[in-house]
């Protein structure tokens, strides 16, 4: 799957990557990653939850994070994102 990383809450160290017709995938870091707004990800399987590595294109670099939710709405991305009023 291939995405790229649409929105971030960097406290929490959660990501939203959108995907071409498949909603939003929501990971979270597992270490201090550099990774920003607009980056090229990559990852298989493409709905595998848990630990995985993901391949951030943008910056040739891999990562381990944790694979929360796949296929979020637009409406479920602040509550995934765990933004909170």
């Amino acid at each position: 799957m291939k995405g790229t990383v649409h929105s971030m809450h960097p406290q929490r160290g959660m990501v939203a990557i959108e995907t071409a017709g498949h909603g939003f995938t929501i990971i979270e870091l597992l270490s201090d990653t550099h990774i920003e707004i607009g980056d090229s990800m990559a990852w298989s399987p493409d709905t595998g939850c848990g630990s995985q590595t993901y391949i951030n294109n943008t910056k040739g670099s891999r990562m381990r994070v944790f694979a929360q939710n796949h296929g979020v709405t637009p409406t479920q991305l602040r509550q995934q994102l765990k933004f909170y009023d």
